[in-house]
This record gives C-alpha cells, structure tokens and sequence, in this order.
C-alpha cells in the first residue's frame, strides 16, 4: 500500500444523489474540484452503497484510490481489499423466510456480481433505477458462496422497520425507490470510515458528504458533516451545513464553504 501520511484529512462521499449527478455521472467541474482537493492535502473517498465491481469506470474519471463499498462491508484502496465482511449464510436464509412471506425477493452481492432469488417486478425496476443491466436468478448460490451485501427489493419503506424486527442480525437502509440496502447489524458506512482513518493513520480532520438514508453513520462517524440539499429528512440535522442540491453545484459549494478548493 502507498504511503499517505503527506496528507491532512479525508474526504468521504455517497455518490448518487451526492457527488454524481442525475444521470449518475460526475461533471467535469466535480472532477476537477476533486483533483483541487488531492492537491490541497485532502484524499478523497468513495463512501457507498454499491458493490466495488461497479466503481471501476467511476474510480477511472474520478481519480478517487479508494472506496467503502456495499455501505461498509467492503474496502478497497489503490486496487487491493483491504476489508471485508461476510453475511453468515445462517442469516440470509433467515432473510429469505422472511422476505418469501411478503412475496419479495432478496439481491446478493459478492466482490464481482450480484444476483437475485427471484427477478420480480421491483428488482426490475431497482436496476433501472441504478441503470445496472437486470441480475440472473440464482436463488441457492447464496449457499456455496459468499456474500458480502443483500437488498430486500421493495417499494415499501414500512418494511424497512419490519425487516428490522424481524431479523435484528442485519441493518436495513431504504436507499431507492425499489430497494432496501442489508448488512451485518455492526457494520454502516461509520465503520468504514473508522477502519480507513485506522489503517491510513491520517490524524487531520474528515470531512462527509451524503444525501440518504444511509448517510446518516457517514456523517457522524466524520467530523465535518455536510447534507446535500436533496437530503432526506433528518439528515440535514445533523449537519454541519447543508450545500445545494447535487443537482446544483453542491459538491463544489461545500469544498468551497470547507475552504477546501
């Protein structure tokens, strides 16, 4: 691993909705701004929900070395893991008694794929949303295989509590239209923040930046906290400062109200 001690903080960002835009791209002014604050002594970090297979052509434009992925439970940095969990296959099928009584169907990630046990209309409509091409169907693989990350696929934010009471082993974050985001009950994107400024030993501030329910742990595990101005609610709260929408230069707006560009 590089040596990043020459550096002052950490910069941590959601993506959709935080640093890209509403066509989950980054502009060229995100791009250039990010390469500012590398050379202002701020290493930046992706800090998100999707799995590390799906970062490749982001961490390509972006110029961004590392990412806390699949909303902490998997880290990567300068193209090596440098953390992971699993999600105990014990628990998923548990998951899956579950969800099957609701007639909903689960998504599994691992570090180079995902896939579903079953291709219902929401799981259609959850890879629209992320514009991902559709997953197979491969409802036993979990078994012989590991994985890292679940969604419960879902257009109900009520089950976001009932899965929750139902199978407290796990976190549940509705973060799309479509789907609820699971991890093991410890982990969070917090975590992750936490294992990075561990392992990278970098003592100067942090700074995070978010805009969903799955935000709320990268927040406070940083100590400048800033909400997008498309937040859910609640997040805005516990901000430090709330920038404008992704939408309207509000990545720039909080480096530069950071004083960071």
């Amino acid at each position: 691993m590089k040596d990043y001690s020459n550096y002052k903080g950490l910069a941590f960002f959601d993506l959709d909705g935080t640093l890209l835009n509403s066509k989950s791209q980054l502009d060229q002014e995100v791009i250039e701004a990010l390469s500012r604050i590398r050379e202002n002594g701020i290493l930046p970090f992706i800090a998100t929900g999707r799995g590390p297979f799906e970062l490749k052509h982001l961490i390509n434009n972006s110029g961004i070395n590392g990412a806390v992925s699949m909303n902490g439970q998997f880290i990567m940095l300068d193209g090596e893991v440098i953390y992971k969990e699993e999600i105990p296959t014990p628990v998923i099928t548990k998951l899956l008694d579950v969800a099957s009584a609701c007639n909903e169907a689960i998504a599994f990630y691992d570090d180079s794929h995902y896939w579903v046990s079953e291709l219902t209309k929401y799981a259609t409509k959850a890879y629209e949303y992320a514009r991902m091409p559709l997953p197979l169907e491969k409802p036993h693989y979990y078994l012989k295989n590991e994985v890292n990350m679940l969604l419960v696929l879902t257009d109900k934010l009520s089950q976001q509590d009932y899965y929750k009471e139902a199978v407290p082993e796990l976190n549940f974050y509705m973060n799309s239209p479509s789907s609820i985001d699971v991890t093991n009950i410890s982990t969070n994107k917090g975590t992750g923040v936490a294992h990075v400024k561990n392992l990278l030993g970098i003592k100067g501030p942090s700074y995070g930046f978010g805009d969903g329910r799955n935000d709320f742990a990268l927040l406070s595990a940083c100590d400048n906290k800033t909400a997008m101005g498309n937040a859910v609610h609640g997040l805005k709260e516990i901000a430090d400062f709330v920038t404008t929408a992704n939408t309207d230069h509000g990545i720039i707006n909080a480096f530069k109200h950071w004083e960071i560009i």
